[in-house]
């Protein structure tokens, strides 16, 4: 690992982005690049960048990577891209509880 810090890894991981959705760049080359074993460590540090306020996309579409948006419409993108998983998965949370209902009414005690 080139990195001695989360804070060291967060600097390194911004200093590969490139800027637009042209200069995308896949987690696993991102991971290669900083000679880190797996992509969980470059995720963590994509979500604390994007804590402190950088813009950085995550495209499920091409081209596949991260990025620093270059303008709003690039942000605006992947908020609508977010806002769709978050209704697919409000959709399958639903239709497992039902189902769970059904096949195990009685054995299962929900926590509120």
């Amino acid at each position: 690992m080139l990195t001695e810090t989360k804070a060291d890894l967060r600097q390194a991981v911004l200093n590969q982005l490139g800027k637009g959705k042209s200069q995308a760049i896949p987690g696993k080359l991102l991971a290669q690049r900083l000679r880190e074993k797996d992509t969980r460590k470059i995720r963590l540090a994509i979500q604390e960048l994007i804590e402190q306020g950088y813009p950085v996309i995550g495209s499920a579409s091409p081209p596949y990577g991260y990025y620093l948006a270059e303008n709003a419409g690039e942000c605006r993108e992947n908020l609508d891209q977010l806002m769709s998983y978050l209704k697919m998965i409000a959709r399958h949370h639903k239709q497992l509880m039902r189902a769970s209902y059904k096949h195990f009414s009685g054995q299962m005690r929900m926590g509120l």
